[in-house]
């Protein structure tokens, strides 16, 4: 069996930002610039694609925390157990308070000023 190269793992890579498996994604797209770097093929493309995979892998992990931030948000100011999908009116769905949407609006207002310091 081969093991997997670059393209494998940016394949996967691609597949898990799709399903905003932020992590999983920036795992996998430094798995890539590793395999890219390890193999034996050394074009002048490497160097360029290899700085695309590490930061594709940096902007994964922003997105995870930007997601983490919202989780928080939306557990202590909208009373919103998660922001996943669960495929349920009952579930996806809440009555919300346009008084606890502004505090929500304004708390990530503020999460993005503090992470641009």
């Amino acid at each position: 069996m081969n093991q997997p190269n670059h393209e494998d793992y940016a394949e996967e890579a691609e597949s898990a930002e799709r399903a905003e498996a932020w992590p999983q994604a920036a795992a996998l797209w430094r798995r890539a610039a590793c395999q890219l770097r390890e193999s034996a093929t050394h074009s002048t493309e490497m160097p360029e694609l290899h700085a695309k995979y590490q930061a594709t892998a940096e902007a994964c992990d922003r997105r995870h925390k930007a997601a983490l931030v919202l989780e928080k948000i939306a557990r202590n100011l909208l009373k919103v157990p998660t922001l996943r999908h669960r495929h349920s009116d009952r579930l996806d769905f809440h009555e919300l308070s346009v008084g606890q949407i502004r505090r929500a609006l304004f708390a990530a207002y503020q999460a993005g000023l503090e992470d641009a310091k």
